[in-house]
């Protein structure tokens, strides 16, 4: 698993940065953002595609039936991209406020 996601985050912020030019002046001007820069990268660009689990039991999650048995997937770009949850989703900010609160890897904080 660490050769595709750190494999796709540096690509990603290859392409980011390319696309963000004001987000890689930032950066030129400020070597210290390189770990927000990463955290911003994995939400942004999200490495991992998608997790596809099974339901336990029978729960009813924003309006939608799951019963026991069901297969379900979560998309973790489209967690990554809730603008419930993340302000302006869509735009590469390398210092963000928080850039670790991302679902790349799932719940919770991830340390390699």
């Amino acid at each position: 698993g660490g050769n595709d996601t750190t494999r796709n985050t540096i690509t990603g912020s290859v392409l980011a940065l390319n696309q963000n030019p004001d987000q890689y002046k930032k950066l030129r001007e400020d070597p210290a953002l390189i770990s927000s820069i990463v955290s911003e990268t994995i939400r942004w660009q999200t490495p991992l595609a998608h997790m596809r689990r099974t339901a336990k039991e029978d729960i009813a999650f924003k309006g939608k039936k799951i019963k026991a048995g069901e297969k379900v997937v979560m998309w973790y770009v489209s967690g990554n991209r809730d603008d419930e949850v993340i302000e302006q989703p869509d735009d590469y900010i390398i210092d963000r406020k928080n850039p670790r609160h991302h679902v790349s890897f799932g719940f919770g904080i991830h340390r390699c």
